[in-house]
């Protein structure tokens, strides 16, 4: 993409040429019908580690530290290996996993090996990318007419006393209580019944004897977007690409992004090197912007839903809305720096500029929200200190992750009870997003009431009943009903704002590119757009 310079009256002109969308809408077809394999750990150090079974997903335990598995009988956290043996010296150490393999091949998915041991002093093993080919783990493999040796995919090492992942691809330990191991095959290549399944290992050194067991792990389960699940329909259902979608009753707003004027957009302006690009497959406009390498600021564009009256109050107060946009990731996308902000709702306010928009004071930066509706005295004017509530997308592991093209997504909530000066990040839990496809994001505000007894200015008591609401791809993905906001009724929701911001204060080292597409800020439930 060619930088542009940036045009602060922020029209960019729409590209002559329509962009070649074909493909990324090719990629997304074959993404849905080809789901990415749940359960492959990782050994490179963005794997499991005493809080994650998946750092990289920001996947969670269930049982922090020591992990989750099934033993023999399909116990979760059982006690009977599926098969044992003693470590008596440095060397070979074979297992009879016959069972669980056959268990696997049967579901079809393969979870991995859980391995554990009663040894309290440490027991070295070789890793898949030992220098001796030969002690590499293995899973040897034999049915009616084959006999091979299936090559260790990943050999992950965690410690349930520390956070973080280690590079463990070299080689790996096991100690009672303080390492254990997770141990992943591709068993794609059977296609015969198995006969015989048993795992080598090579013991590296040890000192003292020890007994090993293996169970099954059981990884927490994800999804990219809908994942399969049954879709929630809504007004937009009924108009292909949202044509015409404006004129419904409950919709406030609906746009593309062929005009970029003020009058649609009141706050902000894509950043250095967006432009307007036609997609090919929908016939609308959508914006292709960047966080470029070495920048924060990605996008600050802003749809407000209030405005102000001439003596600085509301001219009126919107307490529960829903705003949808359509995002696609492209195949540079992702920071091993930070993560980054995304589109959310602002209710930050501020005061009240008469050139036509709000200017806020609080909810953002450091500076947290009181809820509160102030009296600036010096520059005679109302403020209403208010709060933001933005997405929120994780980072890329750069250690050959396998699920590198994979992002998890949450909010970022700046609210009266955060802890912090800064917002709380709340990943909406195992729902991803996934590089090269549309996904649609629809967020729902409700703010919280406001009980007696009031102040002088109408400041009174927040109830912790507000709620925040997202659907991915038409699939509900989290929900949080006890937040709150404001103490002044006069305050309610600002507007929808476009927010792309690396960080923190540390820029990517590399161009992250982005697009969007479909705004629409209603009453009700909107969904994903008609496609015909």
């Amino acid at each position: 993409m060619d930088r542009r310079d940036f045009v602060r009256c922020g029209v960019l002109g729409i590209a002559a040429v329509a962009d070649a969308l074909a493909p990324a809408q090719a990629q997304a077809a074959a993404a849905e019908n080809a789901p990415p394999p749940q359960f492959l750990t990782w050994d490179a150090g963005s794997g499991p580690d005493r809080a994650f079974w998946s750092q990289k997903l920001n996947l969670p335990w269930v049982h922090p530290g020591v992990g989750d598995w099934l033993d023999a009988h399909q116990q979760p956290q059982g006690q009977q290996p599926y098969a044992s043996a003693t470590v008596a010296a440095p060397g070979p150490v074979e297992l009879n996993v016959m069972a669980l393999v056959q268990r696997w091949q049967r579901s079809g998915e393969v979870r991995g090996f859980y391995l554990r041991t009663t040894e309290n002093f440490p027991i070295r093993f070789a890793g898949r990318n030992h220098s001796m080919a030969s002690a590499r783990p293995v899973l040897h493999i034999e049915t009616e007419g084959t006999s091979l040796d299936l090559p260790c995919q990943s050999n992950a090492n965690w410690t349930p006393s520390a956070f973080g992942g280690k590079d463990t691809r070299e080689a790996f330990l096991l100690a009672n209580f303080q390492w254990i191991a997770a141990l992943h095959f591709d068993l794609a290549a059977l296609k015969e019944p198995v006969r015989k399944a048993s795992l080598r290992l090579r013991a590296l050194a040890l000192t003292n004897p020890g007994r090993i067991d293996v169970l099954e792990m059981d990884p927490p389960r994800f999804r990219v977007g809908a994942g399969g699940l049954p879709v929630q329909r809504g007004l937009a259902q009924g108009f292909v690409f949202d044509r015409g979608i404006a004129s419904h009753p409950a919709v406030l707003f609906a746009s593309d992004f062929s005009d970029l004027s003020r009058a649609r957009w009141q706050v902000g302006n894509p950043a250095q090197g967006s432009r307007q690009v036609r997609d090919a497959h929908s016939g609308t406009t959508v914006l292709h912007s960047q966080i470029g390498a070495g920048q924060l600021l990605g996008c600050d564009m802003q749809h407000n839903v209030i405005g102000g009256k001439p003596d600085g109050t509301p001219d009126r107060v919107e307490t529960e809305l829903y705003a949808r946009y359509y995002v696609l990731l492209e195949d540079d996308w992702g920071s091993e720096v930070d993560a980054n902000k995304m589109p959310g709702w602002d209710a930050r306010m501020g005061w009240w500029n008469p050139v036509g928009y709000w200017q806020s004071t609080t909810g953002n930066g450091g500076i947290p929200t009181t809820g509160l509706k102030v009296r600036n005295d010096t520059r005679k004017r109302w403020e209403y200190e208010g709060a933001s509530m933005r997405g929120f997308c994780g980072m890329r592991s750069n250690d050959g992750n396998p699920y590198d093209h994979l992002f998890w997504m949450g909010s970022y909530i700046e609210h009266l009870d955060q802890g912090s000066v800064y917002g709380e990040p709340l990943p909406w839990p195992g729902v991803l997003i996934d590089k090269g496809r549309w996904h649609c994001i629809e967020q729902r505000l409700r703010m919280n009431r406001i009980t007696g007894p009031f102040d002088a200015l109408g400041n009174g008591t927040a109830a912790h009943d507000g709620q925040y609401t997202v659907w991915m791809d038409g699939v509900q993905a989290f929900e949080r009903s006890n937040l709150a906001w404001r103490r002044h009724p006069e305050m309610g929701i600002q507007g929808f704002w476009l927010d792309w911001y690396h960080g923190g204060m540390r820029p990517p080292t590399h161009d992250m590119r982005f697009r969007m597409d479909g705004v629409v800020i209603a009453r009700s439930y909107i969904g994903m757009r008609g496609e015909g």
